[in-house]
């Protein structure tokens, strides 16, 4: 059955650009989004800041500036005529590279839980005391690391690029920050979450009420890049990481991702026939370095979930392959494809474990990994022992009050009432690494009175995460399950 079970759902999976969960939710298609004809391209400039002139530039090109990321060199541009356009930047000196502005999809697939339907005579007030919060058990031993240095997580902000919050959720209204966060969606005006993802992460980081997160208390901030059906520019999320930096926040939590060149791409002229290289450093690759680098640089620590493909990250060039052979769009990949933010220099990556209910810690059968490419694992659920199939064996977590949803476990609503649900993947993974991390850094502010920085906080969390797998280090869990107490108490290996 599990193998079945694997299958199907693995089907559903691509490697690229994916939104890094699985969700059991009908999306809530409240908004318009704009969509365009023309073709979308990244352009990087050589140097990490804009030309004065830069829409005079793409304009003699043939293209309109329709974003940019003036902190790190990066644009945006609508152009109809792709083949023209790449020929005249590509003579101008202060240009680097050019690629396809690649989309981030919210790729949702839905797989039913074989669970009977649950008809409670009285709804669960206490989901913690309840055992439905395995994963949140798991890292924080039971509830011992909640109360630790809890006074100074208020001044620790960690910051989540996603789809939004639900910012009356009653577990989570005395932790977000709705004034100070921001929507990157064009055509949007504010931050609040019409999917569900966003809002179930910040749970999971940090939830207090009915259902608990790994750092109760800590201060949460949404920095929306997600719509209502899940599309999202690369762009848009390169500019929310340096807003997030800028703001000062002190955990990025990415729990999103796709695939990224590095490497060279070509553009074939579908009229002439004409092969353009569009720079030796692919644009998309160049963007999320020089992004990542600006928040770590600014003391931010960032972590990201590794993706659910079941892929061997440590084999880019296979990843480039298949990559090459579905794409219809006329370019080219040339080089080594890898995940993003998950590769990215500078980040804390998460592959997600499945143990849960008395079952032991295993991959997630959706997980990807790959020998250097994990740094630390953590629950993001999965199917139960000998491919038991049970809403209980995923991550349980906060989802918006306001939404109507269907699918993510019969029993949720009957068992907990509205805004509450189950949810699997490396995207409920990661931020029980956040969590963590906004809990040790919030220890170091009340015993030192500074924070640590980046690099401390990694070194931190791996060096007092729970082994498992092979001893010490290995593909699968990279340094370990990450443990909210052992962190706090530095209990080493």
């Amino acid at each position: 059955m599990q193998n079945t079970l694997k299958k199907s759902i693995i089907g559903f999976l691509t490697l690229v650009l994916v939104l890094s969960s699985f969700s059991f939710s009908a999306l809530a298609n409240s908004e318009t989004e704009v969509t365009s004809n023309s073709e979308r391209l990244l352009v990087v400039f050589k140097s990490e800041s804009l030309p004065n002139n830069v829409d005079q530039i793409v304009s003699n090109a043939g293209g309109e500036v329709t974003y940019e990321v003036p902190q790190i060199g990066i644009i945006e541009v609508s152009t109809d005529t792709p083949a023209s356009f790449l020929n005249e930047m590509m003579k101008n000196r202060h240009v680097l590279s050019i690629g396809p502005s690649q989309e981030v999809t919210l790729d949702l697939p839905e797989f039913e839980v074989a669970s009977e339907e649950v008809v409670a005579s009285k709804t669960i007030d206490n989901i913690w005391e309840s055992g439905y919060q395995w994963d949140i058990e798991q890292v924080t031993n039971n509830g011992a690391s909640h109360d630790m240095f809890k006074d100074t997580r208020k001044d620790v902000v960690v910051a989540v690029i996603d789809s939004g919050f639900d910012f009356d959720h009653p577990d989570l209204a005395d932790v977000v920050d709705e004034k100070n966060s921001k929507t990157f969606v064009p055509g949007t005006t504010n931050s609040w979450d019409f999917n569900s993802h966003g809002t179930h992460v910040a749970g999971t980081i940090g939830a207090e009420g009915n259902m608990k997160g790994v750092a109760p208390g800590v201060s949460l901030r949404s920095y929306r890049v997600f719509g209502a059906t899940g599309g999202a520019q690369q762009i848009w999320i390169t500019d929310a990481i340096i807003a997030a930096a800028n703001d000062g926040v002190d955990v990025i939590n990415m729990s999103l991702g796709g695939t990224r060149l590095l490497g060279q791409w070509f553009y074939t002229d579908p009229n002439t026939g004409e092969r353009i290289q569009g720079g030796n450093s692919a644009a998309d690759y160049v963007a999320y370095n020089r992004a990542i680098r600006y928040a770590v640089n600014k003391g931010v620590t960032v972590v990201a979930s590794a993706g659910n493909s079941a892929q061997d990250l440590k084999s880019p060039a296979k990843v480039a392959e298949w990559q090459n052979s579905t794409r219809t769009d006329g370019w080219e990949a040339r080089g080594a494809v890898f995940f993003v933010p998950a590769q990215m220099p500078g980040v804390i990556t998460v592959s997600a474990t499945g143990g849960g209910f008395g079952t032991e810690d295993r991959l997630a059968f959706y997980s990807n990994y790959g020998n250097g490419a994990i740094d630390l694992g953590a629950p993001g659920g999965d199917l139960g022992p000998e491919g038991v199939s049970e809403s209980k064996y995923l991550v349980l977590s906060a989802v918006p009050t306001y939404l109507n949803y269907g699918g993510r476990g019969p029993e949720a609503e009957a068992l907990f009432g509205k805004g509450y649900g189950w949810k699997g993947g490396t995207s409920m993974a990661a931020p029980q690494v956040s969590g963590v991390a906004a809990a040790y850094i919030a220890q170091e502010l009340a015993l030192t009175g500074k924070k640590p920085s980046p690099s401390q906080v990694q070194t931190r969390l791996q060096q007092t995460a729970r082994d498992a797998g092979k001893n010490g280090y290995d593909e699968l869990y990279g340094h370990g399950i990450v443990n909210a107490e052992r962190a706090l108490l530095n209990i080493r290996k």
